[in-house]
């Protein structure tokens, strides 16, 4: 398929290209979408996960606040119950969310003690009775797809992916390791090939993938419809864009002054997001991540995670953009990831 990186992707009436971005609790946030947005203008967004019970309930709605320009952006869920379903679908249709993701992959223990996440795919009656209750409660409106692992605790993924296929589920997204295996064990494509080989939904590969190459070697072997960037975007924007520039035959550069001056950037967004004293201590998760290339980035760190204020901080990110202000653009590093 000499076209298929460049053809659409298309999820019931969302046609969208093939990389999107995975959600990242605490680091996929608005600020940082925003400033993915200066690259990459239509690849599908992500929020950060929360549960029904929050959305339905929370007084005031922080977590369905995001800008225009994130737009196209999907809403990721939890659940271990059915109530709160229909309040929750309600409150994200009508604040223009153009997907809805049940996040049925989370290995955190916080999570999967209540029988959310990850802990559903070892509990199919009580999936399925939540795969149905989402479908019904979304009419079709948008686009309902569910986030799996290989399995809970034992891998089970081709049967949970025909249930959710069965269920009324539009897309399947598979990072394909265990909970117990977490983040940095063996990749298993062969189970990933599997559930793409017994569904005729789009199936989206999760995991990794952090380069063109690999996204391509992914898809010689499992043959997956799209790709989730993940922790490749944390302090690097860019990501998505340098991969669908590869995918196109082109390089994306981009000089360590430009990667400071986004990094400033996503720093000003978190004040205007959260507030200064918030918006300052949330960027903190950020901003090692964005230096980590430049000279002396240890030394750099150690002033920056030690800023006692916002404006101590946008001091020591001002002068370090400063220091890099005429330094020709490189291709970008390669960042976060295992080899397959």
């Amino acid at each position: 398929m000499n076209n298929f990186w460049t053809e659409p992707l298309r999820i019931d009436n969302l046609v969208i290209p093939r990389f999107m971005a995975a959600p990242l609790d605490g680091v996929t946030d608005s600020p940082l979408r925003q400033v993915i947005r200066e690259f990459s203008k239509e690849e599908l967004l992500m929020t950060e996960m929360r549960h029904v019970a929050h959305v339905a309930h929370e007084k005031e709605p922080r977590s369905l606040k995001y800008t225009q320009v994130e737009h196209p952006l999907a809403y990721q869920v939890s659940a271990n119950r059915v109530q709160d379903i229909d309040t929750a679908v309600e409150k994200i249709i009508a604040n223009g969310f153009k997907m809805l993701n049940l996040n049925c992959g989370c290995p955190s223990p916080t999570v999967t003690k209540s029988g959310s996440g990850s802990a559903l795919m070892a509990d199919l009656p009580r999936l399925k009775e939540l795969l149905l209750h989402f479908n019904r409660s979304i009419n079709g409106r948008i686009p309902f797809t569910l986030k799996i692992r290989a399995g809970y605790k034992f891998k089970n993924a081709v049967e949970v992916a025909k249930l959710a296929q069965d269920c009324g589920v539009s897309c399947l997204m598979i990072h394909p390791r265990t909970a117990p295996e977490g983040f940095t064990s063996r990749l298993d494509f062969d189970i990933v090939r599997e559930v793409k080989e017994a569904l005729t939904i789009p199936v989206i590969f999760s995991g990794n993938v952090n380069n063109f190459e690999r996204a391509k070697k992914t898809h010689e072997l499992t043959g997956v419809d799209g790709f989730m960037i993940g922790r490749a975007l944390w302090g690097a924007p860019w990501k998505l864009k340098e991969i669908t520039e590869a995918a196109q035959g082109r390089q994306f550069t981009i000089s360590t002054g430009e990667m400071v001056r986004y990094a400033l950037q996503n720093f000003h967004l978190n004040i205007e997001h959260y507030g200064e004293r918030v918006g300052f201590n949330s960027f903190k998760k950020q901003v090692a991540q964005y230096i980590r290339n430049v000279d002396g980035a240890a030394e750099w760190r150690k002033k920056l995670l030690t800023s006692q204020t916002a404006p101590i901080m946008q001091e020591y990110l001002e002068a370090l953009a400063s220091t890099y202000a005429s330094t020709p653009p490189t291709v970008a590093p390669t960042n976060q990831g295992i080899g397959l």
